[in-house]
């Protein structure tokens, strides 16, 4: 697994910030340079500080590999690019058009048209819409073998769910999108899968399950020699480790101070 300074130096060449671009407002420059070699483990804040100068966001997630609705490479390209950039308005009118409904010709592009709809009415605030959408994604495969794209539909419904503070069916839909989970190979697009379920279990106020997800995923994604979501995991469990801070929860806060050093196989900060 790539330490966490590791993630946080890969994310700043990639958004192509030099270390004192970063580190302006933030924290010292030797303070980042020590971060980003793994000396230093940085608090919840100074971590949360850093993910949001890097524009590390909790809520818009992309693939790491989008599924195709067409044998048509331009309409599967226009979907990859809506996605990538978060255009979900474009997105959802793209997919509506007559052009493209007519080019779904297999169940696989059914299936995966109809999750990329979901996502866009639920990015645009049509709730109701995205559940059907959602569920007519799912209509296209044997419930009994999820595939990944089966798992993200399930995953969205529950994160709908949370959001309409329906807890027990966002649990339930969590527990289907992990259904026989062994028995499936990997992909690199199951990581989302992890994050969400802790995100919604965040969003529930449910801190428990929300890390232990998040420990499940670190260790899923480190064991597959993986590196995408990570700096998603990261900041939702700084997140969570300030959420144990704020509400002076010793207990709590000492868990995460465990896990953390567990992660990184080196000592927390008695201040964390």
């Amino acid at each position: 697994m790539k330490d966490l300074g590791t993630v946080i130096r890969e994310l700043r060449k990639e958004k192509h910030l030099t270390q004192k671009e970063l580190a302006e407002g933030v924290c010292a420059q030797s303070m980042l340079s020590a971060i980003e070699n793994n000396v230093y483990v940085p608090n919840s804040v100074l971590l949360i500080n850093l993910a949001n100068k890097l524009k590390v966001n909790l809520d818009e997630i992309s693939l790491a590999t989008n599924f195709s609705i067409s044998s048509k490479a331009n309409f599967n390209d226009q979907v990859d690019d809506l996605c990538n950039n978060h255009q979900y308005q474009e997105l959802k009118a793209f997919l509506n058009q007559e052009k493209v409904l007519n080019n779904l010709k297999t169940n696989l592009q059914i299936q995966s048209y109809y999750y990329y709809l979901g996502v866009a009415q639920l990015q645009t605030n049509a709730i109701f819409e995205a559940i059907q959408s959602f569920k007519l994604s799912l209509a296209q495969i044997n419930p009994r073998h999820p595939n990944t794209l089966a798992r993200l539909a399930y995953m969205g419904m529950a994160y709908i769910f949370a959001l309409q503070n329906q807890k027990k069916l966002a649990a339930k839909h969590i527990d289907l999108a992990f259904q026989k989970w062994d028995a499936f190979s990997y992909e690199e697009n199951q990581n989302i899968l992890y994050y969400m379920a802790a995100l919604i279990y965040f969003k529930m106020n449910d801190y428990q399950n929300s890390t232990a997800y998040l420990a499940d995923g670190i260790e899923f994604i480190a064991r597959h020699n993986s590196h995408y979501m990570l700096a998603n995991c990261y900041f939702l469990l700084a997140r969570l480790a300030q959420v144990a801070h704020n509400d002076d929860e010793r207990l709590a806060a000492n868990q995460r101070k465990d896990l953390f050093t567990e992660l990184y196989g080196e000592s927390v900060f008695e201040d964390f």
